[in-house]
């Protein structure tokens, strides 16, 4: 007679392998958080609540609305044309921040528009789990290239503006949330509503309705039940609001005045569109960084292009079969089999989207010169770029292949995101120190020290603790150090003006600073400090500043009269020291014309 012998369970190495997964899950989680942490301490270590150049145009929006009696008028003023925009968005991040906190605070705005940066990369993630590449957690690493395509010191100059931020970063997330929705989901109402959100933040949002439009058709077929009502519901729907958000965009609109577009030849005009597309090999500190952006933006669009002729072959039996099913319904209850992939409809819809901007702007801003389309403000469709040809071939790869490619991915994001913390370091900090001088200059009118604002300022944005305020004396005292070499070079503008010899202060507001005096003002301009070569570095910031600086000033910014040139130093200790220079320059004050503007 036999025993039947019971079944053993190896408990115990059930729970360590659960609980090797879960450390696992939690270092990848971790890895994940890392550039959007770096990127948050970098924010708030130099944002400064201090307006520049169209955020004023966001405190002058709370002026005249309240001066605004009636409903109409207010609504008027939170409508109104800003340049080619219509920058509803702004103006409603704008008024509740007014509301809870009772000032118009920039970095508030700012906050706001750099989470756009959080609820892309969620959208993203989102995509990769319906993709089964992140499953409850675990497999999170594929979504680390992208955070750190988005999350880097590339992003710059719409960082730490505030207007900027809220519509450069925040029309992005809208319109690739839209399509989302679309892609993924049934939620063509969700959609709309993204769509119109776009649209009242910034005028390429105005894309999302046609290629939202061909995304419906395109998934129309999918639906359970097809009767003619509910078939062509959501595309009519999607046309008829498209029609009215579109009408009401345009009423009263009128082409901003005082902008004479340059118009750029074929050949000029694709290499800027080439160089906006590819403007992230910026960073990179070997060779023409415009020569880089145009090869790289070239190979992007390239590849771009291929993928979608490549997917348009592949799924050009579906798509005949889905125009046959939308110009001819089926009887209630159909159920198409066929359907196009929704990361293919993903792909194409976000592409045409960042295509067609780069193309937008290029078109419009190339014949100013070709080296404004890298500037940081228009950064983000690089990277959103680069982010989406990941996203799309690590969701069409193979287990094996997929991981080779999260590998070099995460090497390339790396790659780009430390070389940017280095390559962008000094335009972060000159734009911090620019935002100061600029807040001192508005504040101080006279050549004593005593402090002057407009009432509207006081009201809605007082200015902010700054570094001169505890060096009064020193900027507005006599100069007790000993005589510094300075070169001054006039140009067309204003001047050019050099150092060689004076060391650099710090990573903050410590710093040089050119200081202008005339007999009735005190001017104080920021320089940019010189550098090392970035790969001397070896990545600590702290060793990428050397001897001597350059500064611009314009005629512009200063009253007409002669100016004594002076040299302020602030270091990190908070002492102050003040140079002499025996250097004068003339200015002849800004320009009487002013371009009108709209706003």
């Amino acid at each position: 007679m036999t025993t039947k012998q019971p079944t053993i369970i190896n408990t115990h190495h059930s729970d360590q392998s659960s609980t090797t997964r879960q450390w696992l899950a939690a270092f990848a989680w971790i890895l994940l958080l890392m550039p959007v942490l770096a990127y948050g301490l970098v924010w708030q270590y130099y944002a400064v609540n201090i307006p520049k150049w169209d955020d004023h145009a966001l405190r002058a929006f709370l002026f005249y609305s309240d001066q605004e009696s009636t409903l109409t008028g207010k609504i008027y003023q939170l409508f109104r044309q800003h340049n080619e925009h219509r920058i509803v968005y702004d103006r409603i991040i704008t008024t509740l921040d007014y509301w809870l906190f009772g000032k118009l605070n920039y970095v508030h705005l700012m906050l706001i528009g750099n989470l756009s940066l959080v609820g892309l990369l969620a959208i993203f993630m989102a995509v990769l789990r319906r993709s089964n590449l992140i499953l409850n957690g675990k497999s999170v690493l594929y979504a680390l290239p992208i955070a750190l395509l988005l999350f880097n010191l590339s992003q710059w100059e719409n960082m730490f503006w505030g207007m900027a931020s809220l519509q450069n970063f925040s029309v992005v997330l809208w319109v690739i949330a839209a399509f989302y929705f679309l892609s993924y989901t049934n939620q063509w109402k969700l959609a709309f509503v993204a769509g119109v959100l776009a649209t009242l933040t910034s005028g390429n949002g105005l894309m999302v309705w046609p290629i939202g439009f061909v995304l419906i058709a395109l998934r129309l077929t999918n639906y359970l039940s097809v009767t003619k009502s509910r078939f062509y519901g959501p595309l009519v729907g999607w046309l008829v609001g498209a029609g009215i958000v579109i009408s009401l965009y345009f009423t009263g609109f009128q082409k901003p005045g005082g902008i004479e577009y340059v118009k750029p030849g074929v050949v000029d005009l694709l290499k800027g569109w080439f160089a906006v597309v590819g403007a992230a090999a910026e960073a990179l500190p070997i060779g023409s960084p415009l020569r880089n952006s145009i090869l790289l933006g070239g190979l992007m669009i390239l590849t771009t292009l291929s993928i979608v002729v490549w997917s348009f072959m592949a799924n050009r039996f579906i798509l005949v079969q889905q125009v046959r099913a939308l110009l001819t319904p089926k009887p209630f209850g159909y159920q198409t089999r066929l359907a196009l992939p929704s990361i293919t409809l993903f792909f194409w819809s976000c592409a045409g989207f960042i295509l067609g901007t780069a193309a937008v702007v290029a078109w419009a801003r190339t014949g100013f010169g070709i080296d404004l389309l890298i500037t940081s403000r228009y950064k983000m469709y690089s990277l959103t770029g680069l982010s989406l040809l990941y996203l799309y071939v690590v969701v069409q790869l193979t287990d094996r292949a997929g991981r080779w490619w999260l590998f070099v991915s995460i090497i390339g994001g790396l790659a780009i995101a430390g070389l940017s913390y280095s390559s962008f370091l000094d335009e972060t900090i000159w734009w911090r120190h620019w935002l100061t001088t600029n807040q001192f200059n508005w504040t101080h009118p006279h050549n004593r020290p005593v402090f002057s604002s407009d009432s509207v300022s006081q009201r809605y944005n007082p200015a902010t603790p700054a570094f001169y305020d505890t060096t009064l004396p020193t900027i507005y005292g006599p100069a007790r150090q000993p005589v510094v070499d300075l070169s001054v070079t006039k140009l067309p503008s204003g001047f050019s003006i050099q150092n060689t010899t004076l060391p650099p202060q710090g990573l903050g507001d410590a710093g040089n600073y050119v200081l202008a005096r005339s007999l009735k003002r005190t001017y104080l301009f920021p320089v940019w400090q010189n550098q090392h070569s970035i790969t001397t570095t070896r990545f600590e910031p702290i060793n990428l500043f050397t001897t001597g600086f350059k500064a611009d000033l314009f005629s512009g910014e200063l009253a007409k009269g002669m100016y004594q040139l002076f040299v302020l130093t602030v270091s990190t200790n908070k002492t102050y020291k003040l140079y002499p220079t025996n250097q004068t320059i003339v200015s002849a004050g800004p320009a009487v014309a002013v371009a009108p503007k709209n706003w």
